[in-house]
């Protein structure tokens, strides 16, 4: 989890740990990412150093990344 203490901060490269900067490059090159760079809450899925799913708000956790992890898990609600 990355908690910056400002929203501008989200954008920063120096507010991710290193070793998952490549998260945020993806997120922003997603069309959630294009169309809404510094929304939070932000989620993000990734598995196998890619990005599945990028989602912002409190309607992406429940209209789109929820049912993307039960799927992905293949685990029912």
């Amino acid at each position: 989890m990355i908690y910056p203490k400002d929203k501008p901060l989200v954008l920063t490269d120096d507010a991710w740990p290193a070793e998952i900067r490549w998260v945020r490059a993806a997120f922003l090159a997603t069309e959630e990412g294009k169309a809404r760079p510094d929304a939070t809450p932000r989620f993000i899925l990734a598995q196998d150093d890619k990005v599945i799913l990028a989602a912002a708000g409190n309607a992406g956790w429940k209209d789109q990344m929820w049912p993307k992890i039960l799927e992905v898990t293949g685990t029912k609600a």
